[in-house]
């Protein structure tokens, strides 16, 4: 697949490809935060029924000038989180702007003062859309889990770096809690 890098669109790095080494997604799929689209481009050249979704017109412009150049079928949506999404889905996925700063600065890359808020905010609402999610944290920003309620976690990959640790982590809601 090719994918064309677009300015003031997050570029695809390896929290990008954690999201895309999922062998059991597929399915109906939403993507949060699609940037370049290569994520969930990557399920619907697969065969997945796939929305991408982000709240930058760039971002929303590359993810679909990246569909008609590799001939794939995708719903691309420019909305913030999941505002005006109907429908359920089989699994969402999200690689949020994890990194804190303050004053917030870049939205591609920036989750806030602490780091979490936008992914805090993605698992707060993913559940009203689909039992399973899968997500980047970061180390710099770790998430946690007991304010959830519901919800199971688990770490399916990490990739280690001097400074910071990235985990793909799967999020269930717990049978017990729907």
């Amino acid at each position: 697949m090719k994918i064309e890098r677009c300015q003031g669109v997050y570029e695809p790095e390896d929290d990008s490809y954690l999201l895309m080494e999922i062998e059991e997604v597929r399915g109906k799929i939403i993507e949060i935060g699609c940037g370049t689209g290569i994520v969930g481009l990557s399920y619907a050249e697969a065969g997945a029924n796939v929305t991408l979704v982000d709240t930058s017109e760039k971002a929303v412009k590359c993810a679909s000038r990246n569909a008609t150049i590799n001939r794939i079928s995708a719903n691309v949506v420019r909305t913030d989180m999941f505002g005006g999404i109907k429908g359920k889905f089989d699994y969402c996925l999200f690689n949020p702007p994890y990194l804190p700063s303050e004053p917030p600065d870049d939205p591609s890359w920036t989750g806030g003062i602490r780091g979490d808020e936008i992914t805090i905010e993605f698992l707060q609402n993913f559940k009203n859309f689909s039992k399973c999610a899968f997500y980047i944290e970061s180390s710099l920003s770790p998430i946690t889990k007991r304010m959830f309620k519901g919800l199971a976690f688990q770490v399916v990959k990490k990739i280690e770096y001097e400074i910071e640790v990235l985990s793909l982590m799967k999020v269930s809601v717990n049978a017990l809690h729907r």
